[in-house]
């Protein structure tokens, strides 16, 4: 950690001591959030301002992070979801998801969003320093029985969290394998997305187009690539979130936001990051 890097901190921490109703935030987290805002201090503090209101706020994201109970079991059940070991060229991290289990009756959207919190919970504690982020979404099986179990609510508060309060630098969002009705997907999020947010969506019909944005190698062994098989990482990944299920829980209580300790200002909404 450079000097400029502590000084801005202790910035943010000099800040923090005039807003009660936030929670204790611990310098690496706080650095976190600078490195996501590209070290501006007025964006770092709207970022935290907005993280842990929309994580008071947004309880379909955010509630009952135990992993053993069952909506959560749910989704681990139907979902492989993980980070990729391999680092892109320009140092960028990857996460890639897709459907295990493709049967329509056993998709629920809302297990699935609360489970991707706190598997991006666990991903930006270990990599939210990289120098950028990418998903990738395998829409492999994915069918029109999933879309008419999508609502638009939970989608509106996990889009919102994503472009204005995650401490992440996101540098593309890939979806592979498109579905011939991708358009009424695209039509259901776009008016939810920032305009540079949208800007960074590439839809690749097949897999070989996703190549010169994730390299071939990075990729598992699914796509010819050397990171493993999707089990193979699924399952280190699982382990892992299992392994911090406690913390999990423990976070969510601890990382609230106090509405009755709140200083008077402007409403949280309207301080969206540029």
């Amino acid at each position: 950690m450079d000097s400029e890097e502590q000084k801005d901190i202790e910035t943010i921490k000099t800040w923090l001591t005039t807003q009660p109703h936030l929670p204790e935030v611990s310098d690496i987290d706080v650095l976190r959030f600078l490195h996501s805002n590209y070290y501006d201090v007025e964006e770092t503090k709207v970022t935290i301002e907005n993280f842990y209101t929309m994580r008071t706020r947004f309880r379909d994201l955010f509630s009952n992070p135990d992993l053993l109970c069952d909506e959560l079991q749910n989704a681990m059940a139907i979902a492989d979801f993980t980070p990729l070991p391999q680092a892109t060229p320009e140092g960028y991290k990857v996460v890639i998801f897709r459907l295990a289990d493709t049967d329509p009756s056993h998709f629920s959207q809302k297990n699935l969003l609360r489970f991707f919190s706190i598997c991006m919970q666990q991903f930006l504690k270990e990599d939210g320093m990289a120098k950028g982020h990418v998903t990738i979404n395998d829409m492999t099986g994915v069918s029109l029985g999933h879309m008419k179990r999508l609502s638009l609510f939970p989608t509106k508060n996990y889009m919102t969290f994503i472009q204005e309060a995650a401490p992440i630098r996101l540098k593309g969002m890939h979806m592979v394998n498109i579905v011939p009705f991708v358009d009424k997907v695209m039509t259901l999020v776009k008016p939810l997305m920032k305009r540079e947010l949208y800007e960074m969506v590439h839809l690749h019909q097949h897999k070989e187009s996703l190549f010169p944005f994730v390299p071939q190698e990075c990729l598992p062994a699914e796509y010819g690539g050397k990171a493993g098989t999707f089990k193979e990482l699924r399952d280190n990944f699982y382990a892992k979130l299992l392994a911090n299920r406690e913390n999990y829980i423990r976070y969510e209580l601890e990382n609230r936001v106090d509405d009755s300790k709140r200083p008077a200002q402007r409403g949280w909404f309207s301080m969206f990051r540029r």
